[in-house]
């Protein structure tokens, strides 16, 4: 996914671009892994969809040292102009399976979290409303993300992580 700036009456406006996969796979493919105990064993996708209006697809990565087999989960919504207006990509234990908070490492979104009876240490201010869940084990917890906004750059996050074995 590539992103570009409109300026429309003096304010920027990030468009957000649907991911490419065939460039993702390019680029990433060193950190792809397939596992015979996944759904599917053949593919470097564990699970893959993509519609006019919807991506999600599950890339399993290597295994790390510490976190064990791990998958970056991509999802992304479009609007009718083929626009990303939702995208949720989370870095997150694949196997053995753990549910959905014993599974979290690091995840991204821009799902709004501002409605009235939402607790003042979950509000974020990098606008409109990007944020990091970044605390392990923990997805209530998080903070402002400016940087991580498409699936490459999830990748480019998770990269060093994998290749370093280093612990998130």
């Amino acid at each position: 996914m590539k992103k570009r700036k409109l300026v429309a009456n003096n304010i920027d406006t990030e468009i957000l671009l649907p991911a490419d996969i065939h460039e993702i796979l390019n680029k990433y493919h060193h950190l792809l892994q397939n596992y015979t105990n996944l759904r599917e064993p053949n593919s470097i996708f564990t699970t893959f969809k993509r519609t006019s209006n919807k991506l999600s697809v599950l890339f399993p990565l290597k295994e790390h040292p510490i976190h064990g087999i791990t998958g970056l989960h991509a999802t992304e919504k479009y609007d009718e102009s083929g626009h990303v207006i939702e995208y949720h990509y989370s870095w997150e234990i694949i196997s053995p399976k753990q549910g959905v908070i014993y599974s979290h490492i690091s995840a991204w979104e821009n799902e709004p979290h501002a409605e009235p009876d939402t607790l003042e240490k979950f509000i974020v201010h990098s606008e409109p409303h990007h944020h990091h869940h970044h605390v392990p084990g923990d997805r209530r917890q998080r903070k402002e993300n400016f940087d991580v906004h498409t699936l490459d750059a999830a990748f480019a996050f998770v990269e060093k992580y994998i290749e370093s074995g280093d612990e998130y």
